[in-house]
């Protein structure tokens, strides 16, 4: 994490990058999030004091941090710059129909294709943004910070 970044820019750079990876490396994944956070973070101890066993319980425990961290910013009444700013949009739309409006735009950018072999995906899911079975696009995590983004 770096000086004076955010807990939710931190996750977000770090999933894209773990997006890029081949292969199953849930335990490898959860301990190099925990070790990139600074000593003293409370998400840190947290993880050190309970482990998580899975990458969906590490999701869950950051989102939770995610919203202490906007909770505690909105309270100091800081105002934040774009880099750092948090958002949590709320569309009156569905997501899926949400990204069939904006899909054309300039502004909208398209993920890379997952990583992991696609044979061993839940062939029942498809998540509309990356193209490909693994999740729904209402799941799908990328989608949701690229929407946080543009709003």
């Amino acid at each position: 994490m770096r000086e004076g970044e955010t807990l939710k820019a931190y996750s977000d750079r770090y999933w894209e990058m773990y997006n890029e990876i081949e292969g199953n490396f849930d335990y490898v994944a959860i301990n190099t999030f925990k070790s990139g956070l600074p000593t003293e973070h409370d998400l840190r101890k947290s993880l050190t004091r309970k482990t998580v066993t899975g990458l969906g319980q590490l999701m869950d425990r950051i989102d939770k941090y995610k919203m202490v961290e906007e909770d505690q910013q909105l309270g100091k009444g800081k105002s934040r710059s774009i880099d750092a700013q948090v958002v949590n949009a709320v569309f009156q739309d569905p997501v899926h129909q949400v990204l069939e409006k904006i899909k054309n735009e300039p502004f909208f950018k398209w993920r890379n294709k997952m990583a992991g072999d696609p044979m061993k995906r839940n062939q029942n899911l498809y998540c509309q943004y990356h193209q490909e079975t693994r999740h729904t696009i209402e799941d799908c995590r990328n989608l949701r910070n690229h929407l946080d983004q543009l709003a």
